[in-house]
């Protein structure tokens, strides 16, 4: 699938900063799965300096603003090319140890009701890719997307709970079981 992107983000400072310093993290991953056709960041009066590969393996730059800063215009556009690797992340230049992503955060910490979800979903089904399939398909079943029913402040438990929420809430809620497994998400 070629999918175009056009993301423009507009920040206003009142009263004016007095000089701005962003992390720019806006730069497509690079694996099998996906081919960069073109793709261009443009901030508008910024110094670029040096970019890097964090330890996850995504690039980052730091754009510096220096004087009054009012305003700053993030531009991103660009084209890539994906392929359906059934949910399977192949070839990703990912320094971290799997294990890492185990870990509980305060949106992910899994209650008893995620732990029994999560069970249940994989009960009977012993290969890893249909297991993530499986807890995937439960979440969405159990979570119904309904915008403007939670907020950012939203945990998984409180939206497996309410059995609805929005994006966030299914990616806390799909972690949150995975944690329950040991399976790294």
């Amino acid at each position: 699938m070629r999918l175009q992107v056009n993301h423009r983000t507009s920040y206003k400072f009142d009263p004016p900063m007095r000089g701005v310093a962003q992390s720019l993290r806006l730069w497509p991953s690079l694996f099998e799965g996906q081919t960069v056709i073109d793709w261009d960041v443009d901030i508008e009066g910024a110094f670029r300096g040096a970019n890097f590969r964090d330890g996850a393996g995504d690039l980052i730059e730091t754009a510096t603003f220096l004087g009054s800063v009012e305003t700053v215009v993030v531009k991103v556009s660009g084209t890539v090319e994906t392929t359906d690797l059934s949910g399977v992340l192949k070839g990703h230049r990912e320094k971290v140890p799997p294990m890492a992503y185990v870990r509980r955060g305060p949106f992910t910490h899994p209650s008893a009701p995620i732990r029994e979800l999560a069970h249940s979903a994989v009960e009977g089904v012993s290969e890893p890719l249909a297991q993530a399939h499986a807890l995937a398909n439960a979440i969405g079943e159990a979570i119904a997307y309904t915008p403007g029913e939670t907020d950012a402040q939203t945990t998984a438990a409180q939206a497996l709970e309410a059995g609805h929420g929005v994006c966030q809430d299914h990616a806390h809620a799909l972690v949150a079981a995975a944690i329950c497994l040991d399976v790294p998400a």
